[in-house]
């Protein structure tokens, strides 16, 4: 919930001023216009900035936009006007961040904006793709036909995002597993072992002194190391944030071997789609790869796509000005050249596209199965530290009562 502050007027033509709670503009709005009030002013009040800070991303999840464009779709192509459209979607949405981005759309087209203009207003929380792609649907006159196909390209989007999260589960599984036996043994079974061989006078090996002075240290001071491994995670997402950090994780994860394939086919995958679901919509070979690249997550193949669209400006055909960008496969390059030939660049993209994300999960599947045996002995060997710290001194302790 967040306030906002108004300034009404009523019947009788007296202004007033308030704060009112809502989860959005548009529910502010409504609930101001349901006492029968014109509004003269509303707008969020930034009086607390803590509490109204949004933690994580503002940016809306890919089933929140394929839930915006189905909707939307399936309304305008009934014969639903837009604003009532906007209205319907609003009562249907249920995060809170996507119901206060179109209860501001709402609000603004309302006061006469386009709907382009509106989505537009909303630059960072909806992607680019879906606010240049609306406004070619208004110019064109098939805004329907535009968000079903937008409701398509984020679905697909999502799939391929849940199959890559998918896979990584196991390993994920496998790393809390590692690190909670670890501190379980640490915490509790070795500072017992420690307290009864020591009560029998029994002599520690170096390996059971070491485990004991670090559970000890694990055990008092807890805390320092929470706090260490909480600095490094912010430490890590602070370096990931700057040009040059994002810059050299992005060419780590080009170069690393496994991780490397996955990441140029995801990048492949999207860029194929995105620049095909562009054109499909009548948008300009330029404006789609300005689009696309902003749309990457990865910063040296934005850069590429930055050098390939001052090509394309200056009159080169897409094929040849992504010749050089060599995290691409060569195929990209073959069939972007067929497609402009034959003049079915989109067709032949969106096919490109299919096969890519086929090629991203193979390559997440294979990523994911080398990953698993060199977590398992990273484990044994985490493991059988602690257990030959702790089996030591039994032995130890079994030789000197013999």
């Amino acid at each position: 919930m967040a306030n906002f502050r108004y300034q009404v007027i009523d019947s009788n033509g007296k202004m007033s001023e308030g704060i009112v709670e809502a989860t959005s503009l548009g529910e502010a709005s409504r609930k101001l216009k349901s006492d029968g009030k014109y509004i003269a002013s509303l707008q969020l009040d930034k009086g607390n900035k803590l509490a109204n800070m949004e933690i994580g991303s503002p940016k809306l999840k890919s089933k929140d936009l394929v839930l915006i464009s189905r909707q939307l779709a399936s309304l305008l192509s009934a014969g639903i006007t837009v604003v009532r459209s906007l209205d319907m979607l609003y009562q249907q949405l249920e995060s809170k961040k996507a119901k206060k981005c179109i209860g501001e759309i709402y609000e603004s087209v309302q006061s006469g904006r386009s709907l382009s203009e509106a989505f537009a207003e909303q630059r960072g929380v909806i992607p680019n793709i879906m606010i240049s792609m609306i406004a070619a649907g208004e110019e064109s006159g098939r805004l329907d036909e535009v968000m079903e196909r937008l409701a398509e390209h984020f679905a697909k989007d999502q799939k391929l995002k849940n199959k890559i999260s998918s896979a990584m589960v196991y390993p994920k599984i496998l790393a809390g597993l590692t690190a909670a036996v670890s501190i379980g043994l640490l915490t509790f079974l070795v500072p017992k072992i420690g307290e009864t061989i020591e009560s029998l006078g029994g002599e520690l090996p170096g390996l059971t002194k070491f485990l004991l002075n670090f559970s000890h240290s694990l055990v008092t001071y807890w805390y320092i190391y929470l706090a260490v491994v909480g600095f490094l995670v912010y430490g890590f997402k602070l370096w990931k944030s700057t040009d040059k950090g994002a810059e050299q994780w992005s060419i780590l994860m080009l170069k690393i071997p496994i991780v490397g394939k996955a990441t140029k086919m995801s990048a492949s995958a999207r860029f194929t789609r995105t620049v095909a679901t562009l054109l499909k919509s009548g948008i300009s070979v330029l404006q789609a790869v300005e689009i696309t690249e902003k749309s990457l997550d990865n910063v040296i193949l934005q850069k590429k796509l930055a050098e390939a669209r001052i090509e394309i400006r200056k009159g080169t055909s897409l094929s040849r000005s992504i010749r050089d960008i060599t995290e691409f496969p060569p195929m990209i390059y073959a069939m972007v050249a067929i497609g402009e030939e034959s003049g079915t660049l989109d067709t032949i993209l969106e096919k490109a596209a299919d096969f890519f994300e086929d090629e991203a999960d193979s390559a997440t599947a294979k990523m994911v199965s080398a990953l698993e045996p060199v977590m398992i002995i990273i484990m044994a060997i985490i493991v059988g530290l602690v257990v030959g710290g702790i089996a030591l001194p039994i032995f130890t302790m079994a030789q000197w009562l013999l």
